[in-house]
């Protein structure tokens, strides 16, 4: 072979030593190890920061656990909140003749009476849960009516008035005693009613959420939960974030130590 063909451009290129890919990689587990602990140690917090992360990835998982957990074992009802107030219900019967050509009375038939109205949640329907600055907000499922509704019978007055030419008073009375409590219970989901209980229905499922944060959460993560807002499905606010980060604490909770 000729002198000629050994000339450095002509001979093999060798590829980057084992050397050489040793030290790229050990820069970059420093370059990665060093943006890892600044993002722990940054401000000092580092621990709180790993709590808060942790908190947004398990606290509605591990609630709706534990909430299972409750229903299978004392049942799928919490209950909220009664409301005693006084309902009047009165049934009209009116009679003519020859199309409307001749009146012949009217009878009526009016009972009042002292109801309470009882107000529940189910467990198992949707709850969701959201935790960031030790804020706990909580958008609970729909406040229900337990029906039937409770007639205080005590309380009770019963008035009938039977038309001119009307003999049904007593006819017309039964029937309205007959279909008082699905009348009763018709009223026990209009707005106007959940609006009185709602304040009330609010705290309790505070007081719910409060129970289990003491009882299970500070076992799940370091940081301290120390306001809890309810917001239910029906509000604005359940949709809204930044409108939920304006309502006020519905229970405030002391700080534990870790």
């Amino acid at each position: 072979m000729a002198e000629s063909d050994l000339t450095p451009e002509s001979a093999p290129r060798r590829g980057p030593g084992c050397f050489t890919i040793l030290a790229l990689a050990f820069l970059l587990a420093v370059i990665l190890g060093a943006a890892v602990a600044w993002k722990m140690v940054d401000a000092g917090f580092g621990m709180k920061w790993l709590a808060e992360h942790f908190q947004k990835q398990t606290i509605t998982e591990s609630f709706r656990e534990n909430v299972k957990r409750i229903a299978s074992t004392h049942g799928d009802v919490l209950e909220l909140a009664t409301l005693d107030t006084e309902e009047t219900v009165t049934k009209y019967d009116t009679k003519t003749w020859l199309n409307d050509a001749i009146y012949l009375g009217t009878t009526v038939a009016e009972i009042r009476a002292m109801v309470v109205y009882r107000y529940h949640l189910k467990l198992s329907d949707e709850w969701k849960l959201t935790v960031e600055n030790g804020r706990c907000v909580v958008v609970a499922p729909a406040i229900r009516p337990s029906l039937p509704p409770a007639i205080r019978t005590e309380t009770m007055e019963k008035k009938s008035e039977a038309g001119w030419l009307r003999f049904n008073a007593a006819e017309n009375m039964a029937e309205l005693e007959k279909g008082l409590t699905s009348i009763l219970e018709s009223r026990a989901a209009v707005p106007g009613k959940i609006r009185h209980v709602r304040e009330a229905s609010r705290l309790s499922v505070a007081k719910f959420v409060q129970h289990w944060v003491l009882k299970e959460h500070k076992e799940r993560a370091p940081q301290d939960i120390r306001e809890i807002v309810v917001i239910f499905p029906d509000e604005p606010a359940a949709a809204n974030p930044l409108e939920a980060a304006k309502l006020p604490a519905t229970a405030t909770l002391e700080s534990r130590a870790d």
